[in-house]
Order: C-alpha cells, then structure tokens, then sequence
C-alpha cells in the first residue's frame, strides 16, 4: 500500500477507481488512434529482447500489448483497483510483473535497468511543478543511458473544444473551471475531469528536466492529432478510409503547427 499520499493523488485514485481505463483506447476508432500511433513510435525504438518499465500503466493497454511481442514489462501503477485488475488478467504471464507504486517515488526499481521507460499518464495527473519534475526524474533514473524514455501530457485546447465548446450548452460548462477568457487558458481544474496543460507550460517542464538531469529531447509527437475534435467523422470512416487517416496521423505527427490540436502529445527524452 502506498503511503501519505496527497490531495492530488487522492483525487486521481477517485477519479479512476471505477473507470474502465482498460478500455479507454478500444472505445472508438477514434480514441485507438492514440494507441496505434503510440505503438508506431515504439516500434521505432524497441530491439529484440528490450526490458520495459510502463509507469502509471492504468489498465495494462501497453504493457499487455508490448508483452504480447515477447518483452519483458515491469508495470507501475497508482491506483490499487488497476494494480489488482492487472494481477489478476496477467497472472502466470512470465513476462509482466505489476508494482503498486507512485511515478514519484520509484525506488523499488533499480538506476539504468529498461531499455525503454513510458509515463503515459503520471504527468498530466499531477497538478504540482515539482512533483511533475521529480516524476520525470525517477523516468530517467531507471532508464539505461541512451535510452527513450516517453512522457505524455494531455494538452489544453483539443479537450476544451471537444469537451466544453461542443457540449450542449459551452456557456455553463465553462464555468465549471478556472478559465481565463482573454487568453483563452485553463488556469485550475475546479469541475474538471482532467489536468489540462499548454504546450509553454510543457516546455518549462522539460527545459527544467533536461537540465536538472542532463537529458535531452529526441521528438515530440502528438498521439491522436485531431482525431477527438472530429471524432463523429473519424468513427464513421470506412476501413480504408480509416487506414488513410492513421497514415495522415502519422505522417504529421511532429509538425509542430497541428500539435494543439491533439488531446496528448508524447515527449522522448534520452539521457
């Protein structure tokens, strides 16, 4: 069991507990674009034998996925209802071990032990600067040097067009969060499900990281691009028409101009 957790962590154990986060990227065709361009930019770096630490693994989409290849998984996970769901779903699979743990604090995993580290959703469910940086930090700390570490944020402007502008009535959904309306910015998350980031706030993350931990930036990619803004068009694409979209998602998903538009980005850093 994990102790002394803080209001935010608590907050986020509520939120999830009972949330089918296992299901999350299957829904729709539009929210599996998140995962298959996620698995693209996996497959880029991933070798034969690779050992990988999946950190806030939620339901166990990734590291199921990664462990069904043939690699070896180490899954950290916050929220004890998923931990518990994961022992049991992979139970006897030799490849996969689950930890109940905080992205915080990872001292039951040793310094420079993966070939490849995911923080996939331990980031934008801290609300804290620092705690964001020591996360980040403890990513790094178990990876081998030259290894990609994948840390994810869920960006602001996608989610608040999708989840507030296209509601029924965005007027009284606005008011449910902190929001400043001349500059167009979530600026506390009062009412809201999710940590909404902006790309600056983002930036001065990993500035901050880079520096502190001699690390530096390999890419940014956006994980869904606009797929939830016309996810109503995405989900009633034909296969092949499908099909075209992912190679459209993929062939654009570092252009720094469409970045906005995604509900999460994925920053790889290396030490």
């Amino acid at each position: 069991m994990i102790n002394e957790l803080n209001e935010q962590e608590k907050k986020v154990i509520e939120q999830y507990t009972g949330f089918p986060e296992g299901k999350r990227l299957t829904y729709t065709k539009a929210h599996e674009t998140e995962f298959i361009i996620t698995m693209h930019y996996l497959h880029k770096y991933l070798a034969p034998g690779a050992k990988i630490a999946d950190v806030g693994a939620g339901g166990g989409v990734y590291t199921k996925a990664l462990a069904d290849e043939g690699y070896h998984v180490d899954a950290v996970e916050l929220t004890p209802e998923y931990v518990k769901q994961m022992k049991t779903d992979f139970a006897g699979n030799d490849l996969i071990r689950v930890f109940e743990g905080n992205a915080k604090d990872l001292h039951f995993l040793n310094d420079s032990e993966y070939d490849l580290v995911l923080a996939m959703g331990p980031i934008y469910s801290m609300k804290d600067f620092d705690d964001r940086k020591r996360a980040c930090k403890e990513a790094l700390r178990i990876a081998k040097p030259g290894a990609p570490v994948f840390i994810a944020f869920c960006l602001q402007d996608a989610p608040l067009i999708h989840e507030i502008f296209m509601s029924e009535d965005p007027a009284i959904e606005i008011t449910g969060i902190g929001y400043d309306r001349e500059k167009a910015l979530v600026t506390d998350n009062t009412g809201s499900s999710r940590l909404l980031d902006t790309i600056s706030v983002v930036d001065e993350l990993i500035d901050a990281v880079c520096k502190d931990n001699d690390a530096r930036r390999v890419c940014r990619f956006a994980q869904d691009g606009m797929s939830q803004i016309i996810s109503s068009y995405v989900n009633s694409m034909s296969e092949r028409s499908y099909a075209e979209w992912i190679q459209y998602l993929i062939a654009t998903a570092e252009r720094p101009e469409l970045m906005g538009f995604s509900d999460h980005i994925v920053q790889v850093l290396k030490k």
